[in-house]
This record gives structure tokens, C-alpha cells and sequence, in this order.
């Protein structure tokens, strides 16, 4: 394990401006990230989970139920499902992956997987899985209000750049 002194852990606050650094080593950090590929066939738990809640939102909403309806009908929290579908760090209970297969019809195992409740044996559904992610982030032109609030953060993104030099 490669060891750091508090002088140079200093020096790095004070180059980041106090942003947040790095205690773990660079091998250890590296240990954990392939821990973490090892348990998910190669591919990082975060992509399969994000198809996962894309999936369900594509699927709910090519149904046309509603979240609230989709609550309903698995009793599930609803809750739960907005994070299914907006936070990809978050892993459900396998009970409600189960809820979710039956309403809205799809396959048990597959979906254990993309939740992060299982491990593909099969390297395909995670390429799949990641694909499908990638394509299904939309490209959509900004609206009015999205353009000025992006052009004004971007503003003090760069404003706060020229200070620290």
C-alpha cells in the first residue's frame, strides 16, 4: 500500500482549492473498483442499474400506467420508484424487482440482474444492458429556461476559475 504524508495530503488542499482528495491510495482504490467489476460480470453496478431504471420508465410509460398506478398495481412505494427510475446508485429489494416483472410483464432473472440483486452468466445482457443506457439518453433541444439556467451556472463556472488563478 502506497502511504502519504499529511504534508503532501495538505499541499493537494491547497492546489484543489478545498476540494475533496483522496485519503485511500491509488492501489487500493483500484482493489475496490475491480471488486466491484468482479461482481458485476466486467460491467459497474451503476450502467446496469441505470438501464434498469430507464428500463422500467420506458416500459411503465409504453404501457401507459403512471407511477402512481404502478404502485398501486405491485404495491410498491412510490417512493421507491421514482428512485428506481432517477438514482442508479440505488439497488430495490428483490421483492420489488419480482412486483415490477409481473406488472409489467418482463423476466424475473433479467431484471434481478440489471437491479443489482444478481450476476449475469451471460456477458451479452450486460452489453446489452449498457448499450441500451447509452441510447436511450435522449437528445433533446433545451428549452428556454434550461438554456439560461445551463449559461448561467456555466457563467460561474467560469468566473470561479479565473479567481483561482
Amino acid at each position: 500500500m502506497i502511504r502519504m504524508s499529511d504534508e503532501v495530503f495538505r499541499q493537494r488542499a491547497r492546489e484543489e482549492d478545498s476540494s475533496m482528495i483522496s485519503a485511500l491510495g491509488l492501489e487500493e482504490a483500484s482493489a475496490a473498483r475491480e471488486e466491484r467489476k468482479s461482481q458485476t460480470g466486467g460491467v459497474q453496478a451503476a450502467p446496469l442499474r441505470l438501464a434498469f431504471g430507464t428500463l422500467i420508465s420506458f416500459r411503465r410509460r409504453a404501457l401507459k400506467i403512471s407511477l402512481e398506478s404502478l404502485a398501486e398495481k405491485g404495491r410498491i412505494d412510490l417512493e421507491e420508484l421514482l428512485r428506481i427510475e432517477e438514482d442508479p446508485d440505488y439497488r430495490p429489494e428483490p421483492r420489488t424487482v419480482y412486483q415490477l416483472a409481473d406488472v409489467l410483464k418482463l423476466p424475473v432473472p433479467q431484471l434481478l440482474i440489471l437491479s443489482g440483486n444478481a450476476v449475469a452468466k451471460d456477458e451479452r445482457l450486460n452489453k446489452a444492458a449498457l448499450k441500451f443506457a447509452a441510447r436511450s439518453r435522449a437528445v433533446e433541444k433545451l428549452n428556454r429556461d434550461q438554456s439560461e439556467a445551463l449559461d448561467e451556472f456555466v457563467k460561474v463556472l467560469v468566473e470561479t476559475t479565473k479567481k483561482r488563478k
